[in-house]
């Protein structure tokens, strides 16, 4: 934006892409549940990427982690910039198979490649790259994930 004085400030448009990225309209019971939190599920994340929003499938993703007030994706091949929270995607993700094993890690366990132990710390490695990725696990989520994957 311009004046007389020449350049003035900026002017940003935000898109909202909530209904293109929500499940469908939900059924009683569900309404009466999204009630309870307020929230909207979605089966679709808004993310940035080259100067557009692009909306993933949450089947293609392996992990996302905590950045603050945002989110990294981390899909097999790629990575993602999320303007939603983590603690915001956990109540939204309505997918049994994304696991929260860290306060700022939320795992597709369809991803899993490994369960390691290195001292007193845990490790779940997920597909993502060449190399995999390792998430540290809690200790407090340890016992769950294991039973999630049939360990002692």
């Amino acid at each position: 934006m311009s004046g007389p004085e020449g350049r003035v400030g900026t002017c940003m448009i935000f898109y909202d892409v909530t209904d293109l990225a929500s499940e469908p309209p939900p059924s009683a019971a569900e309404e009466a549940h999204a009630g309870e939190t307020g929230t909207i599920g979605l089966f679709k994340l808004p993310v940035y990427k080259n100067k557009q929003v692009l909306l993933v499938d949450l089947e293609d993703l392996a992990c996302i982690k905590a950045e603050g007030h945002y989110s990294t994706l981390y899909a097999e091949h790629e990575t993602y910039l999320c303007n939603l929270a983590l603690a915001d995607l956990e109540q939204r993700i309505r997918l049994k198979h994304f696991v929260r094993v860290h306060r700022s890690y939320i795992v597709n366990m369809h991803f899993a490649r490994s369960f390691e132990k290195l001292d007193d710390q845990c490790w779940l490695v997920v597909d993502q790259g060449e190399d995999g990725l390792r998430v540290p696990i809690s200790r407090s989520n340890v016992p769950k994930l294991k039973a999630m994957l049939g360990l002692r």
